[in-house]
């Protein structure tokens, strides 16, 4: 598995996977999603005008595509993973692995105090990536997100510095 910047040579297979269902449904990933969607994204993230590193995860043998991982900056110090697998690469620790490699470059490179994700207290699945990749439960934070226009809980997780 390799991380690495979008390109436009994506698009495809970004348009493809983000048809699954369960990724609009957990994150902020509109639906529908077409290619001039993904070509608006990539482009706005090649000339900065968002402020995340978003990355494509890929196979590293032939480079197919796996999933997404960004890292924003919501507050001095303070880093915040998201993620989204497609389907045909779920269960075989994708997620997990692209995170603590985010991870542990971001605390290496940057000197973050902290790395925190936050889920939706209905997305079971991505509640096992945060703990499988060494973050630890803090609680429910009621009403304190919001997710296409709708206020929602999060569950937060954590991960400090050392802890990898």
């Amino acid at each position: 598995m390799t991380l690495r910047p979008w390109t436009l040579d994506d698009v495809p297979a970004m348009t493809a996977a983000v048809q699954d269902p369960e990724i609009p449904r957990w994150t902020e990933v509109p639906s529908p999603y077409g290619e001039d969607d993904a070509r608006e994204f990539i482009g706005k993230l090649q000339s900065g005008e968002i402020a995340e590193l978003a990355l494509a995860i890929v196979d590293a043998a032939d480079g197919a595509l796996l999933g997404s991982v960004g890292l924003r900056l919501p507050q001095s110090s303070v880093g915040e993973i998201g993620y989204w697998v497609a389907a045909s690469a779920r269960g075989r620790g994708v997620a997990p692995r692209a995170v603590r490699l985010l991870s542990a470059w971001a605390f290496d490179e940057y000197g973050y105090a902290r790395i925190q994700i936050h889920t939706d207290p209905a997305n079971a699945a991505s509640q096992r990536v945060a703990e499988s990749a060494g973050f630890t439960r803090e609680g429910v934070l009621r009403s304190y997100g919001v997710v296409k226009g709708e206020r929602i809980d999060i569950v937060m997780f954590s991960l400090l510095p050392g802890v990898l």
